[in-house]
């Protein structure tokens, strides 16, 4: 083993440990929205505080810096070192740099506050949510909108500061980019939205009561079939569907079986985690605690999601295989039901309040109404106090419909209780990513539909897996997307794919 080799070793080690504390962080997440009794938020934010404060301590150490600076010029980027090193290891050291950076810039007491601040305002959202109590919301959201503007001064930007933010969950994207990009994608989905809306059609089969344990099978024959390993994931239940990965070995999901929609409020749902899911579970476990066996942004991680859910959920092969099960298991719903009007009833097109049970029409309308909100509350031109009354003003301009209440308004997402600006953006950019990942998908299997229609899921998995999973962060997601499909981003891919299936 060259010295070379012996110091990526010793780096490798510490990052382990970095990326085990953050897991056990993510564990506390899992928990406060599965199992934790509700009285016990105060000492969980102590928990998550102190967790996250230590992982920061590990990636900002002297040690770590010194290792890294052995290797790699933080100032340029450019290797001192890189004998015996393979493509994949360089680009780990390549990202552990960059992280190193970002992490230096929050002090310590910062990353503990907005831990703390975190998991509080969540608790906040939770009561007053269900009691459209926005008015008792506000001061605990100016807080920590004041923590998260300090958060973009600190990381630093050179054009607007929303860009800092953004860069966290799609790196070297920014408002300028996503202005025109979200721009031109309005005004395409506005009118095309109006023109395939669905008209006359019977939904009422599709909802009823649906029995629990029935619920949960159906949604584990699922994700079986999409790949997944027994012995490497759990399924629970939560007021909110989601997916959190400790290790590729660990991956937790939850769904929501007390429904009476069955198909959006969970088997879609499902299906989404269920990308999530399998995103995690192919990283490369060998390079656990480096940038490899990491997402390369939120947006890939939601095309994953997304070509699940919609591209593959919604087609009319997959429910060739699984809508007789269905009819077996829930008749009183689906047995009188064909195939052909429960495809066309699940793909209808009409205004949704809600974003996570929006078609694949409005959807990223929803999306484009946050950003436009978030952007405006970081740069200052929007005050919290005002979010109802310009919510409710865009729902009406982009999608056509007003919220009676908050909570299928503007407190109907988690997302800006627990501090996440700049995340919604990533809901759309990899819907997009995901048409185009799907396009060339189908190209390559001539016979895509038999396949689907027979149940045949892993080879869709495999060619993720190969393609998109394996990488983790040695590319960008613009060079992922080109290595995997042949061709640079383009919308125009979505916007094929909805006049394909739409018109």
């Amino acid at each position: 083993m060259t010295k070379t080799n012996e110091i990526y070793q010793q780096i490798v080690e510490m990052g382990k440990q970095i990326r085990t504390l953050q897991s056990l962080s993510l564990f506390m997440e899992w928990d406060q929205e599965t199992f934790m009794p509700k009285g016990a938020i105060g000492f969980r934010s102590l928990q998550k505080q102190t967790l996250e404060a230590l992982a920061h301590q590990h990636l900002t150490a002297t040690e770590l810096q010194e290792l890294l600076g052995k290797l790699i010029d933080f100032d340029t980027g450019e290797f001192i070192k890189d004998d015996g090193l393979e493509d994949l290891q360089k680009a780990a050291i390549r990202e552990f740099r960059l992280d190193v950076i970002k992490a230096k810039k929050l002090p310590e007491s910062f990353v503990k506050n907005l831990a703390k601040m975190g998991s509080e305002t969540v608790e906040v959202w939770a009561q007053t949510k269900p009691k459209n109590d926005f008015a008792t919301f506000t001061p605990h959201l100016e807080n920590f909108l004041k923590l998260v503007q300090e958060k973009s001064k600190l990381l630093g930007y050179e054009e607007h500061p929303y860009d800092p933010l953004l860069d966290e969950y799609e790196p070297g994207m920014t408002v300028k980019k996503l202005d025109k990009i979200f721009a031109s994608l309005k005004d395409f989905l506005i009118p095309f939205a109006k023109k395939v809306r669905s008209k006359n059609l019977n939904t009422d089969f599709m909802y009823g009561e649906f029995e629990e344990s029935k619920v949960l099978e159906l949604d584990k024959r699922i994700l079986s079939a999409m790949g997944f390993d027994d012995s490497t994931f759990r399924l629970d239940t939560s007021n909110h569907p989601f997916c959190l990965s400790f290790h590729p070995t660990d991956v937790r999901m939850t769904t929501v079986t007390k429904t009476t929609d069955l198909i959006a409020a969970n088997v879609s749902a499902t299906i989404h985690e269920g990308g999530h899911g399998l995103y995690e579970a192919g990283l490369d476990q060998d390079y656990f605690g480096t940038p490899i066996c990491q997402a390369v942004s939120i947006a890939f991680h939601e095309s994953q999601s997304k070509i699940w859910e919609c591209c593959i959920g919604q087609s009319k092969s997959f429910w060739q295989h699984f809508y007789p099960q269905i009819q077996e298991m829930f008749p009183k719903n689906f047995k009188d039901q064909s195939l052909d009007t429960f495809y066309k009833t699940m793909n209808r097109v009409e205004p949704s309040l809600i974003r996570i049970y929006s078609d694949e029409v409005h959807y990223c309308l929803h999306v484009i109404l946050r950003y436009e909100i978030e952007k405006g509350l970081i740069e200052g031109s929007i005050k919290v106090k005002d979010i109802p009354d310009i919510w409710n003003e865009k729902m009406e301009a982009y999608i056509g419909i007003k919220p009676k209440n908050h909570a299928e308004g503007c407190m109907q997402d988690i997302h800006w209780a627990w501090g996440l600006f700049g995340y919604f953006p990533t809901y759309a950019l990899g819907t997009m990513y995901a048409a185009q990942l799907f396009d060339t998908l189908t190209g390559k299997f001539p016979d895509f539909d038999e396949r689907l229609s027979q149940g045949h899921l892993h080879f869709i998995k495999e060619w993720l897996g190969e393609n998109v999973h394996r990488y983790g962060r040695q590319y960008s997601s613009e060079e992922l997307l080109v290595r995997a499909t042949g061709k640079p981003f383009s919308s125009s891919f979505f916007e094929k794919y909805l006049e394909a299936k739409y018109l």
